[in-house]
């Protein structure tokens, strides 16, 4: 293979493993007649980086903590122009490097997975695998139309321009989900294969629930705003219509909608989800600066004393039928009409700092 091969192996006190590994990617590229060069990314306390050294390898030592941090520093000193990655913790079978590097002919990302092969005993803890990235592979399907079985395998192949092309940001292991809805939002072609996994050596660095969150928010954060609307105004119209329907007709209502949580919680939960969308592109637009024009035409349109105004009449309409005496025969309606008079308000006051240049 004429093309240089950058393997970038991200580490963080994986000292029982890391020369394992290096000398199994010196096999693997002797084996298939691949020219390669390899890369630890270094963090470690534990003396890995001086056993890489010893190893004659790459070693770009940056001391900070981050798995998607430590990919990202290890492609910006790679000179291949494919890039491959995987863990160092002898989990991954380096041999398979070849066949994921001849399916880039036919992908941009080649993901290794490990639920599409052979998972040792206890190679993963049972949370993971039938839960953890279970529903994150579900909620990218659903949310983005990404069918993959392993969407967090860390065993991975890319062209270098694919790779800045991508423009990742994130720092942590959010870094596996970020890279598939990136791909996905640039109509680039992802592809499995079907790997071994092995059981690792050492202390395993995952924070089940920090991670696991992390994964949830960064994808509640490029979730379409279209899905937001949608199911915000769906929950809105549901609660209204109760409302109107129980107070001011003689219709009868089916059960469910003649309920305290329909009637007063839906409109609040529609009106929420709604704010909630904007907050998310606002901040997908500052902290990890990524151009939306939504939220350029949003905020051409905003403003805080119309909001104000607008939560005020919500708020003050139904505190002058109370004066007025009528309050108790439509009490649930102005309720609910002055409690989303303060949404507007509070949520509008928060998002006029976010607007502020």
């Amino acid at each position: 293979m004429d093309s240089l091969v950058s393997i970038v192996l991200p580490c963080r006190n994986e000292n029982e493993t890391i020369g394992y590994c290096i000398e199994e990617v010196r096999m693997m590229s002797e084996r298939a007649r691949m020219r390669v060069e390899i890369i630890v990314s270094d963090s470690s306390e534990d003396g890995s980086d001086a056993i890489a050294e010893r190893e004659r390898v790459k070693v770009v030592k940056h001391d900070m903590e981050g798995y998607g941090l430590a990919i990202k520093k290890g492609e910006k000193e790679a000179r291949g122009d494919i890039i491959v990655y995987a863990d160092a913790d002898a989990t991954y079978p380096f041999s398979d490097i070849p066949l994921l590097v001849r399916e880039l002919e036919h992908a941009d990302i080649i993901i290794g997975s490990r639920f599409a092969g052979r998972m040792e005993r206890e190679a993963m803890p049972l949370a993971h695998r039938f839960f953890g990235t279970p529903v994150l592979n579900f909620l990218l399907l659903l949310f983005f139309g990404i069918r993959v079985s392993d969407s967090q395998s860390g065993f991975r192949a890319l062209r270098k321009k694919t790779f800045e092309d991508l423009r990742l940001k994130t720092n942590g292991m959010e870094f596996a989900t970020e890279m598939l809805i990136k791909a996905k939002q640039m109509n680039m072609r992802i592809q499995e294969i079907p790997i071994r996994y092995a059981r690792r050596k050492g202390i395993s660095k995952l924070r089940r629930y920090r991670d696991g969150f992390a994964h949830l928010k960064y994808i509640l954060l490029q979730t379409p705003f279209a899905f937001y609307s949608a199911s915000g105004f769906l929950f809105f119209a549901v609660g209204i219509f109760s409302l109107i329907l129980l107070n001011f007709s003689s219709l009868p209502a089916p059960g469910l909608l003649d309920s305290a949580t329909v009637k007063i919680l839906f409109p609040l939960v529609g009106i929420q989800l709604l704010f909630f969308g904007v907050f998310a592109k606002t901040y997908l637009s500052i902290r990890f600066e990524e151009k939306s024009e939504f939220v350029k035409k949003f905020y051409s349109i905003f403003r805080l004393k119309t909001a104000i105004g607008i939560g005020a009449v919500l708020i003050f309409v139904p505190l002058l039928l109370k004066v007025a005496g009528v309050s108790q025969e439509i009490f649930e309606p102005l309720l609910v009409s002055a409690i989303i008079g303060l949404q507007v308000i509070f949520n509008s006051i928060v998002l006029s700092t976010f607007s502020i240049k």
